[in-house]
Order: C-alpha cells, then structure tokens, then sequence
C-alpha cells in the first residue's frame, strides 16, 4: 500500500480513505450531524467507512498488494467491489440508525401477556436485553434482530438453511454477516456467557444453519468480561468483519450439500 496524495483522498492513522463527501449520502447526514444515531464514537466509525469504502473501490488488499502478476484484475475487482461497498455502507448506515433498533421492553410486555408456556421465549428475550445492555448501539441493529429470532420460529429450537430458507430471503445477507462476524471471538464469548445464564447457547453453520438462530440447551453458567482497554479494538472488528462479510455475501460458493 502506497500513501495517495490527492484532494479527493484523504490519510487515515498511515492508510488511504476516501473523503467524507464520498461516502453514501446515509453517512454523509451522520456526519453532519443529521441520523438519529445512537454511536458514541461517530468519528471512530466514519473513519472506519472512509478507510473501507477506499479499500474495495482501489482494490488495497492483500490480494494485489502480495501478488503483482495479478494486478491486470485489479480494474474488474474495483469495479465489483466498489459497488459492494457502497451497498454494504448504504445498509449499515441505516441498520445503526436508533428506529432500526428492536424495542426489546415492548417485545418482551407482549411475549409475557400472550400466555401459555412462553418462558424460553421469554428468556432469549432477556438474552437480547443483556447483550444490548453491553453493547448498545456500538452494535449494529442487525445484531440484536439475528439473537432475537428464534422467538419467531414455531419451535425455539429449529434449525433453518439461512442462505436458503425463503422466510429469510429479505434478512440472510446482514444476518449472515453478522452471524460470520461472531469469529471475533472476545464479542462472541459474551454472547454466549450471556446465554448461558439463561440455560442456552448459540450455535452457527457458517451458511448451511442459522446459529445464532439457532439454540441448543446450555450444560453450565460461565462468566466472561471483555477486557477494558481492548473493547473499542473488539468492537471495531466485529464491525469491520461484519461489512466485508455482508459485501462478500453474494459471491461466496455455497451447496446445499451441506445442509
């Protein structure tokens, strides 16, 4: 990777990015301030969409920076990818907007009046309550919406093809993603020590099952914390993971195969 020294690039902690003014305009409006956005670190993640937008559009990956024999791909690449980027930030500037959120009391008050034998329900509810009680908005909607899915289901416990189930059709992309995402293991340790106090854990088949929709019962409790000083790193990545994911969504190889 080379710095760029032009108008419309911009240098970002030693990296290419581009400017604000070239982001979707979903992002231009939270950087002026106009989204309903619940961040704290709004910079933090502007920064992150300038850095990511300029990578997939320029094509400043591994792939072309290690390996020069390919660099006559590049162009086909940065055309692709370059569109995927704009989608992917387009989608997560809307899914951190605050009405894109789950309003877990009012799902829960309806949960608890419905009647009958609600209580696991009930519970991946709480589930939801406590990793947005962690996490709040430094998470994506989506993130909150994919853990609480299983109370929709028929039986809690089902297992669903996510990439192929039509009930799924408008939801699989950012769902997958941030299903993927869970790799950055320190968020996905909380999420499960989180589930496991209310007897349950989380599973995922990275494409053939729906994990986090898809529950087992839990054999015992544990505690974890994410270590202060390397939240912000933590949740960084689980972001950035989650948009390069939701961007590969479509061209990834899949087989039914396999579920």
């Amino acid at each position: 990777m080379f710095l760029v020294e032009t108008p419309q690039v911009r240098a970002i902690a030693g990296e290419n990015a581009v400017a604000v003014s070239q982001l979707p305009a979903v992002w231009q409006e939270i950087a002026d301030g106009k989204g309903k956005i619940g961040l704290e670190d709004i910079q933090g993640f502007l920064e992150m969409a300038q850095l990511f937008q300029y990578k997939l559009e320029h094509g400043d990956v591994d792939l072309f920076n290690e390996r020069r024999e390919l660099e006559h791909l590049k162009p086909a690449f940065c055309e692709l990818f370059g569109q995927l980027a704009v989608e992917t930030l387009e989608f997560y500037g809307v899914d951190f907007q605050v009405d894109s959120y789950p309003n877990f009391e009012k799902i829960l008050e309806r949960f608890e009046a419905a009647g009958g034998d609600r209580q696991s329900q009930i519970n991946v509810i709480r589930i939801g309550m406590e990793l947005f009680s962690e996490f709040g908005y430094e998470l994506p909607a989506s993130f909150y919406h994919v853990n609480l899915s299983p109370i929709y289901q028929e039986d809690l416990f089902e297992e669903r093809a996510l990439r192929y189930d039509p009930r799924d059709h408008d939801v699989k992309r950012p769902w997958d993603a941030v299903l993927h995402a869970g790799k950055v293991f320190a968020i996905q340790m909380k999420l499960q020590s989180i589930a496991s106090k209310y007897g349950f854990t989380y599973q995922h088949g990275c494409d053939c099952n729906k994990h986090l929709a898809s529950i087992d019962p839990s054999r015992g409790q544990f505690d974890y914390e994410i270590h202060p000083q390397k939240r912000r790193r933590w949740i960084r990545s689980f972001i950035w993971t989650a948009w390069y994911e939701y961007a590969f969504f479509g061209i990834i190889p899949n087989t039914k195969y396999l579920t």
